[in-house]
């Protein structure tokens, strides 16, 4: 088996905007996270994380793009006179609240509020310059758009980019899960599942042991006439935010799959997943046929899989504890009223609270 050293996957960006195909020439560095000294107030768990905001292709130069990232409405904008470059700020025009995801932008990266025409250039109102707008850090991998959170931490940080497989071919979609980021990262690390509940897609699944943090994993893959394809595939989490999935024996060898996961809300997450298939087993006139049916059961097992994370997510919230089971709490019914205003209630909330930002464990 070949070297192997999953934080070399993690890259910081080099330049203003990434290329595709090119997998980490700017540099193999983990950013470091903002620190916050004694003397201030402690952050949220989303102080100085870089989060996924959407695909580079949703965003056009001259254009605005809003997304709601950790309950924060952020709009995004190419500058089409400084070669696409992104701009990231508060979607809330700091005047009257106006929604500055349906103003316009100029040239020169300025934007406007459609409700009262008040333009904002680099954070300051050219109508009242001592009115500020809140911006935040944002960066094109060439695929995605990433924004780091909050705004108002200066300290520059470099986004945990993957390294991506040089001479291959990518396809890309995400999945909005009614889940926090916590359980949807615990559903890809649990090994017990594929095979039991993936199963048009799935004959097995057997975990063979961990090299350090990464976790080795073949999967049978389900084909007709009660045929099986097997693969074999290393799996682990570099950030609580991420997971990567490098297919080093079988079929589809040489295959790898980064999955980003950002909060939208406390309760809401949403995955963009890609994947990157070597050049020389995708066939010259079959890619677009090939690359159709690998997302579609690609997408298949991302849909029940938000089901699943949906339903763990929501019972932990009641109060569900693993091998125990829902709390009945001197009741005859588990679902009760009184359990919500319940001091057992509030510990189970403030647990799940400390989940921000913590990787999941792997199961199997």
């Amino acid at each position: 088996m070949a070297e192997f050293a999953p934080r070399e996957t993690i890259r910081s960006a080099g330049g203003q905007n990434g290329h595709y195909g090119q997998n980490g020439q700017n540099g193999d560095q983990v950013a470091q996270p903002a620190t916050v000294t004694a003397t201030e107030e402690a952050p949220s768990p989303h102080a100085g994380q870089w989060y996924v905001a959407a695909f580079s292709a949703a965003l056009a130069p001259g254009k605005t793009l809003v997304k709601t990232i950790a309950d924060q409405e952020i709009v995004l904008w190419r500058t089409p006179n400084d070669q696409g470059r992104v701009h990231a700020a508060s979607a809330v025009c700091p005047h009257w609240g106006g929604p500055l995801g349906g103003g316009s932008v100029d040239d020169h990266g300025t934007l406007t509020c459609p409700w009262h025409g008040w333009r904002f250039r680099h954070g300051h109102c050219l109508e009242r310059p001592r009115l500020k707008l809140p911006r935040y850090l944002a960066h094109d991998d060439g695929i995605l758009l990433w924004v780091r959170l909050p705004w108002d931490i200066e300290e520059i940080t470099a986004p945990p980019l993957q390294a991506r497989p040089a001479e291959s071919l990518a396809f890309w979609f995400d999945i909005t899960i009614e889940s926090d980021v916590y359980h949807v990262q615990e559903n890809y690390l649990d090994f017990l599942h594929p095979a039991e509940y993936h199963t048009t897609v799935f004959a097995h699944c057997r975990y063979m042991g961990k090299e350090g943090d990464v976790n080795l994993v073949e999967l049978g893959y389900k084909l007709p006439f009660g045929k099986t394809l097997t693969t074999q595939t290393r799996v682990w989490a570099p950030t609580p935010y991420q997971v990567r999935n490098e297919v080093y024996a079988g079929l589809g060898a040489g295959t790898v799959i980064e999955s980003h996961i950002t909060p939208i809300t406390a309760d809401r997450s949403i995955i963009h997943e890609i994947y990157h298939v070597p050049a020389a087993i995708a066939p010259k006139e079959g890619w677009p046929l090939m690359r159709w049916l690998m997302r579609r059961s690609a997408r298949r097992i991302r849909v029940e899989d938000a089901v699943f994370s949906a339903r763990r997510y929501r019972l932990r919230r009641l109060g569900f504890v693993d091998g125990r089971g829902l709390p009945v709490n001197g009741k005859t019914a588990p679902y009760v009223d009184e359990w919500q205003a319940s001091e057992a209630a509030l510990q189970v909330g403030q647990k799940l609270d400390t989940l921000v930002g913590k990787r999941a464990p792997s199961h199997y």
